[in-house]
């Protein structure tokens, strides 16, 4: 009998020390339950509301043009999925470019700014960032990917393609 308990102990360790080490599996879109506010551009004034469905567009010169956009179940999960796979959650809420000391700092002005507000279940994460500095980071990278991956999908929506493009620009 206490052979019995002590294989069952056990197994129950090593299956929990085997879940420890996993990494994350893809989320279902059934199963997700995820939201984003996602600000970007230069003072983050394009934004993807998936609460409200709504998408607003810098107009640069003009009045900025809200309108709705939805994602689906597939593209939530693809976005959230991307997060998990650059490990978005760990970043620091002030996200910023390190440079060792000593070696040059390459910026750009104007340069894009970013914040993101992420509710997975009951769990808000919320991250900032000004993308001015240029200089090398995996971390910066592993970001832009993901941004990349979120205005791709925006950018394909039918109702971001009729939208007018913005007048002006920024200097």
């Amino acid at each position: 009998m206490s052979l019995l308990i002590l294989i069952s102990f056990a197994s129950l360790v090593a299956g929990c020390a085997n879940r420890a080490n996993k990494p994350e599996e893809p989320a279902a879109a059934n199963e997700l339950e995820f939201n984003l506010v996602f600000k970007y551009g230069i003072g983050a004034k394009n934004v993807l509301n998936t609460c409200d469905g709504t998408y607003t567009k810098d107009m640069v010169a003009g009045p900025p043009v809200t309108t709705h956009l939805s994602l689906s179940r597939d593209e939530l999960s693809t976005i959230y999925n991307k997060m998990v796979e650059i490990d978005f959650f760990n970043y620091p809420d002030k996200f910023a470019v390190h440079v060792p000391p000593g070696e040059p700092v390459c910026m750009v002005t104007p340069h894009e700014s970013y914040y993101f507000k992420v509710e997975h279940g009951s769990e808000i994460k919320e991250l900032s960032w000004e993308d001015s500095v240029t200089n090398p980071n995996k971390d910066a990278d592993r970001l832009r990917e993901l941004i990349r991956c979120i205005r791709d999908i925006v950018e394909s929506k039918r109702e971001y393609k009729k939208l007018p493009p913005p007048r002006g620009g920024y200097d």
